[in-house]
């Protein structure tokens, strides 16, 4: 396995890097990963080493990406590293990354696959050939993001002066778990994530852009691999069930009794059957 470091933009100083994983001899095709976090927290380094190998012994390469985090970086802004990584991607990937071709699938736990459904209808972008999209949503209107949701109640209260000391007074790419989630549940236990990800006084018109809206959006989405847990207690699977009823090629890929990110702490069967499943999805369609 070889690894290198990129730099694919710079924002008034920061640098956003990625990480291009693959074999001994590059593949033609490549993985480009978005991680989860709430766009709250998270670090493009999340992925397990082993569904690393798996890709890569799949016959696929792994980008790995930065993008800024929330509240420091508000989403339109935070969408425009996605946007550079993509565009940075399809111009170097031949001459800078030496790849065969930049032919791309992108994939995205969460909040990453939420960011990754937005760039795969976007006409501005080149289009990937797949997207993988682990326990993602497709809005940030839908209702369980503003609701005081049971599940992040029964966490100790986070009070808004332990709020205020998480967040940066600049912008951040990498917030640790430890660091950061509680940011998050602050978010959800009262009902105000998108205000932390958009600002106070941001303008519906500039939320309702980071919606896609099945009838208006979903076809332009090219063939899609779906994963969720029937028990996620963050995002519903209802969001995934509404993307693979509403789109032309799709698979559900579906596990029990399982909490929303099921293949964070298990290399194991779960984790591992879930992204083998994903990978045969790839190789059918390539």
């Amino acid at each position: 396995m070889n690894q290198k470091t990129f730099i694919f933009s710079e924002k008034n100083g920061l640098k956003l890097a990625a990480d291009l994983i693959t074999r001994d001899t590059p593949s033609a095709k490549t993985v480009i990963y978005f991680h989860g976090g709430g766009l709250l927290y998270g670090t493009r380094s999340d992925l397990d080493k082993a569904y690393i190998q798996q890709f890569l012994y799949g016959g696929y390469n792994l980008l790995l990406v930065d993008y800024r985090l929330a509240p420091e970086t508000k989403l339109p802004e935070i969408y425009e590293d996605i946007q550079d990584a993509i565009l940075w991607f399809e111009k170097e990937a031949t001459e800078t990354l030496s790849l065969p071709q930049n032919d791309f699938a992108l994939f995205g736990r969460s909040a990453g696959a939420f960011l990754a459904l937005l760039a795969a209808t976007d006409p501005t972008l080149p289009h990937p050939f797949a997207v993988l999209s682990f326990y993602g949503y497709f809005t940030v209107n839908a209702a369980f993001l503003h609701e005081e949701t049971a599940y992040f109640q029964s966490f100790p209260k986070i009070s808004d002066s332990l709020k205020d000391t998480m967040i940066h007074p600049e912008p951040i790419v990498t917030g640790s778990v430890d660091s950061r989630y509680p940011l998050y549940i602050y978010a959800r236990q009262n009902g105000v994530w998108q205000e932390l990800v958009f600002g106070e006084n941001a303008e519906i018109q500039t939320i309702d852009t980071f919606d896609l809206v099945p009838e208006r959006d979903f076809h332009f989405l090219p063939p899609l691999f779906l994963a969720h847990s029937f028990a996620d207690q963050d995002v519903p699977i209802s969001e995934s069930e509404t993307l693979k009823n509403g789109t032309l090629e799709s698979e559900l890929y579906t596990v029990h009794n399982l909490p929303h990110d099921f293949d964070t702490n298990t290399t194991e069967t779960d984790g591992r059957l879930a992204y083998e499943a994903a990978i045969r999805f790839l190789n059918k369609i390539v």
